[in-house]
């Protein structure tokens, strides 16, 4: 079973079964359910957007509820359109969870195999969660277009694989991003994906010499070509542009708007 929506008290969010039953939990926040006013109305987890401090702050702990943390056992990174990634530890609890001044510098990828919640925020960029279950670690990244085209997910991968972790056993999920419906990019992005790409199926040139980019093709096509098994790709293939209801959106609604969370942690016994 692929991804799923799931309803707590007053937040709406989707999760993977699958990965829940292993003991990963994982979650893709909405933003329905929290204390933000408009334009960040209502679920807004991200610090860095210009909504009330100590709303935000809020709207993390009754995120964090559904999974029986408290703030101080989240690490969160910089996020920077960057490639880096950054293996996370116990002492790393807490940096980024209630101040953007902590958050581990100019990481959009972090993994671990320790009891750490991993968490990224997203309004329109790929989240990508990723479970290695000969390791017993998980990972998330944040990949937009830059760190689409730079290839942010194998970087992730290259993390694992340096201590032993095996790709081809390697869980994978893709989840709510902007879509190839409402994604149109300049010849300056196309022409980055082309020179890191050998195939770019997933380019589709307009009459006006723009480009349909769908990153979700894009982001499984390198999954694919690194040596996860397509059984092994959860894919949400939802739209935050497209569900005003749902998501918030940067593309659709500008600078100023909310920013979704993605969640993975090992669940301790």
């Amino acid at each position: 079973m692929s991804w799923i929506w799931h309803k707590s008290g007053r937040i709406d969010y989707l999760t993977l079964p699958k990965w829940q039953a292993e003991g990963i939990d994982v979650g893709f926040s909405t933003r329905v359910g929290g204390v933000s006013q408009a334009p960040y109305d209502s679920l807004n987890l991200g610090l860095n957007v210009g909504d009330d401090h100590a709303a935000v702050l809020e709207n993390r702990q009754h995120w964090l509820e559904q999974w029986g943390v408290p703030l101080s056992r989240v690490a969160v990174g910089e996020q920077v359109h960057g490639t880096k990634v950054v293996w996370v530890n116990e002492e790393d609890r807490g940096r980024g969870s209630r101040e953007l001044e902590t958050a581990i510098p100019a990481a959009d990828g972090l993994v671990t195999q320790g009891a750490v919640g991993l968490m990224g925020f997203f309004a329109d960029c790929v989240p990508l969660f990723f479970y290695y279950p000969d390791l017993k670690a998980v990972g998330i990244a944040h990949a937009g277009w830059k760190g689409t085209a730079h290839k942010i997910g194998q970087k992730v991968m290259e993390c694992f694989e340096n201590v032993g972790g095996c790709t081809e056993n390697a869980w994978v999920a893709i989840g709510p991003s902007i879509g190839p419906c409402c994604y149109v990019v300049d010849e300056h992005v196309a022409a980055q994906f082309r020179s890191n790409y050998h195939e770019t199926p997933f380019l589709r040139a307009q009459e006006d010499g723009h480009y349909r980019l769908d990153l979700w093709e894009a982001n499984k096509t390198l999954l694919l070509g690194n040596g996860v098994c397509p059984e092994n790709i959860e894919e949400a293939l939802t739209c935050t542009a497209d569900n005003p209801k749902w998501f918030f959106s940067h593309r659709r609604d500008g600078a100023r708007t909310g920013r979704m969370t993605g969640w993975i942690s090992i669940r301790e016994a």
